[in-house]
């Protein structure tokens, strides 16, 4: 019976909790929050990650458990799996080449073609190019030309504002200045977004990456279980290879 007392602390120090003192106190100027973001791009290279993904594309929900590798700038490798273990599709490209097994048919189909991105797009189900899922997975959204800068603040978090006059974007960060999303519009329309969460104390990765395709009803959600960074990756790894007994198609 010793435990309870424990418990009865340990429950609350819990509910005493008080999220981290912002870092700032006065908004700053968008300059010191575009060097955050310059400071921490390419910060993370590379990836090798086992993760639970979930697809949504107008109302059809796909999930499956993958295997990714990425690497800057185009670089892309997926084994996605059903929940039993067997083996949906392997898809990669070297930023030129793509290709495709697809082991939902039989026989299975192996695809080869130019890695562009209406080839990409037809099997990720996400109308971008790879160097753009490659950037969101990495935690390193690309930061376009701008001729405007403004920051404002809501609660604790700031959001940093830059727009050309028909095009914006929205970079999230929150009282730590850690970025935690950012938002692409143009002529008022939300484009895509990508929200980041489940922070590791560790690496600073999130471990939850949300990207939505309003304009598409699009809705990726990766949720990393496992996580190598800035490995080196062979070169090879972007390539599959010709399984036996099945002949390559061109990509339709």
């Amino acid at each position: 019976m010793k435990f309870y007392p424990l418990l009865l602390l340990l429950l609350l120090l819990s509910a005493c909790a008080r999220p981290p003192v912002p870092l700032w106190t006065d908004v700053p100027a968008p300059e010191a929050l575009i060097e955050q973001l310059s400071s921490r791009s390419g910060k993370f290279n590379s990836l090798d990650a086992a993760a639970s993904v979930a697809v949504t594309t107008e109302g059809r929900h796909v999930s499956s458990q993958q295997f990714i590798m990425a690497e800057f700038p185009d670089r892309v490798r997926v084994d996605a799996l059903t929940g039993f273990g067997q083996l949906i599709m392997q898809l990669a490209t070297d930023g030129d080449l793509l290709t495709v097994f697809l082991n939902t048919t039989s026989p299975p189909r192996f695809y080869r073609g130019k890695a562009t991105m209406e080839n990409f797009s037809r099997f990720v189900r996400l109308p971008l190019p790879p160097e753009l899922l490659v950037a969101v997975i990495l935690y390193d959204p690309p930061v376009f030309d701008y001729q405007q800068a403004q920051v404002r603040s809501k609660g604790t978090d700031l959001e940093l504002h830059l727009s050309d006059g028909l095009f914006s974007q929205t970079f999230y960060f929150d009282g730590q200045f850690q970025l935690i999303g950012s938002e692409y519009m143009q002529d008022q329309e939300v484009l895509f977004s990508v929200e980041y969460s489940r922070f590791s104390t560790v690496d600073h990765f999130p471990r939850r990456i949300e990207l939505r395709m309003p304009p598409e009803d699009a809705v990726l959600a990766m949720r990393i279980n496992d996580l190598v960074l800035n490995t080196d990756i062979p070169a090879a790894r972007f390539i599959l290879q010709v399984p036996d007994g099945i002949d390559p198609e061109p990509i339709p």
